[in-house]
């Protein structure tokens, strides 16, 4: 398993290396702990991520999800601070050196994790075909991806929000999702944290629903959250007005359950 800041370098270009520093110990404590809680090292720090390696890829998948989830909690308390995380998981039986694992499966997981955005679970075949999934939890396949140096794979995504629904651009570099607790989380690829257009710069990840205005004007979305106004380019028209009827519903009655993989 291998874990990643996003946004991690324009961060501490922004509020300097004092700042940064203590970022990476309160993402490697919060990733340190639920990693040995399930049974699982932490192999080696990098700076802005951890390397991770359990014995069973369930492990793994239930430390993934602890850390998201703390990490959410961790960003419902200091919101001027919030961090995001992109997680990846591959399984293999790597060759041990004396402090260091190597080898395909260690670059499988960490190109995964480079695919993933910030919030995301991602995991090769092997991880899924291996591991039931607990409940609240489910896959969502995100098709076969070139992984520099790595080759072909196929990706799925660990959807641990309690998804009532998502969309997703044409190059799936950003994700909404409708969650049951009654917000809308925004997911960025790795390099484009922030990136929304010029106003859109330092969107917060999760909002309440009291906070987001969305419409749509042919491809695009428009709109504001919180405070920052935006627009998000290159949506299916059809699939982005499913998610905007699932929001509007869900403003009217509560988020509930639903299909969630809108703009797959």
């Amino acid at each position: 398993m291998f874990s990643d800041i996003r946004g991690f370098t324009s961060y501490t270009a922004r509020r300097g290396d004092r700042a940064a520093y203590r970022l990476t110990q309160t993402h490697e404590s919060l990733l340190k702990e639920r990693i040995e809680e399930r049974g699982g090292i932490v192999v080696k720090t990098l700076g802005d991520g951890v390397m991770a390696a359990f014995a069973e890829p369930v492990q793994g998948i239930r430390a993934a999800r602890a850390i998201q989830e703390a990490i959410r909690t961790h960003n419902t308390g200091t919101p001027d601070d919030p961090i995001a995380v992109g997680i990846g998981l591959a399984g293999g039986s790597p060759v041990m050196t004396e402090n260091d694992l190597i080898g395909h499966t260690v670059n499988l997981a960490q190109r995964i994790s480079s695919l993933a955005k910030g919030g995301q679970i991602l995991v090769d075949e092997r991880v899924r075909d291996l591991s039931s999934l607990d409940e609240g939890l489910q896959y969502l396949f995100l098709g076969e991806r070139d992984l520099k140096g790595a080759g072909q794979a196929a990706v799925y995504e660990v959807a641990w929000l309690g998804e009532v629904a998502r969309l997703s651009d044409a190059k799936d570099r950003l994700t909404l999702v409708l969650t049951e607790r009654g917000t809308l989380v925004v997911e960025f690829e790795k390099g484009r944290e922030g990136e929304a257009g010029p106003e859109g710069r330092g969107i917060v990840r999760e909002h309440v629903l009291a906070d987001v205005d969305l419409s749509l004007e042919g491809r695009d979305l428009v709109g504001r959250l919180g405070k920052k106004g935006f627009r998000l380019t290159d949506f299916d028209p059809d699939a982005a007005v499913a998610f905007l009827s699932a929001l509007a519903d869900a403003r009217t009655h509560g988020a509930k359950p639903g299909p969630s993989a809108a703009g797959r």
